[in-house]
């Protein structure tokens, strides 16, 4: 009876100003005029309460004593921290939303990060970027690089076409090297230079060489 008579009578609420304590287990002790208080923050109040900032509570007749907002932070050193619990969504309508920092942006999450958009663009003067394992599909990829270095243990690529144009090209092999293809055809404008230690040519048909001079020897 008397728990139903608490919920049909309205609360009378009461609004003051206090200091935080200390804060323990999620619990706030507070320093009021009319003593110490124990409250919970607010849903509303993102802002995590620290120790020392001047709060704005709500108390009623129930003794229910909430945080509603945190009005001064005398110690600038101390993290500001927004908390939220469960599963939360920002909607912006009508507009953009833009965060900045003066030194530094951190993403982070124990499980995954999704990005999705019609159009992506990112501008740094460097990245650093280490991924365990990557897969990245797309329809067709464009790339201007004044440098580029690469350091693999393997690398294998399956190409259909594969088209180069190079001013100079310089490849170093220490152990093997090796091609395999239906056919090949090598045109060289000026002089063509094979140095060996020892040459084996091989052919099932025939071997034609045609040059107006030929020295062997």
């Amino acid at each position: 009876m008397q728990e139903a008579a608490r919920q049909i009578e309205s609360p009378t609420l009461a609004l003051g100003y206090a200091v935080v304590e200390t804060v323990v287990d999620g619990d706030l002790y507070l320093q009021t005029p009319n003593g110490r208080v124990r409250a919970r923050k607010a849903v509303s109040c993102l802002l995590v309460p620290a120790r020392g900032d001047q709060v704005l509570l709500s108390r009623d007749n129930f003794g229910r004593s909430y945080v509603l907002a945190v009005l001064e932070r005398p110690d600038e050193g101390v993290e500001n921290r927004l908390a939220l619990t469960g599963t939360t969504r920002m909607t912006v309508a009508h507009g953009e939303l833009t965060l900045t920092a003066e030194r530094g942006v951190t993403v982070a999450s124990p499980e995954h990060i999704t990005l999705a958009t019609a159009e992506l663009k990112v501008h740094a003067a460097r990245a650093d970027i280490g991924l365990e394992e990557t897969t990245v599909a797309g329809r067709s990829l464009s790339a201007g690089f004044e440098r580029i270095r690469t350091v693999a243990g393997s690398m294998d690529s399956f190409v259909r076409q594969c088209v180069q144009r190079m001013s100079s090209c310089f490849r170093y092999v220490r152990d093997h090297d090796e091609t395999q293809t239906a056919s090949a055809r090598q045109l060289v404008a000026g002089t063509l230079t094979v140095q060996t230690g020892n040459s084996v040519h091989m052919a099932e048909g025939h071997v034609k060489i045609d040059a107006e001079q030929i020295h062997l020897g």
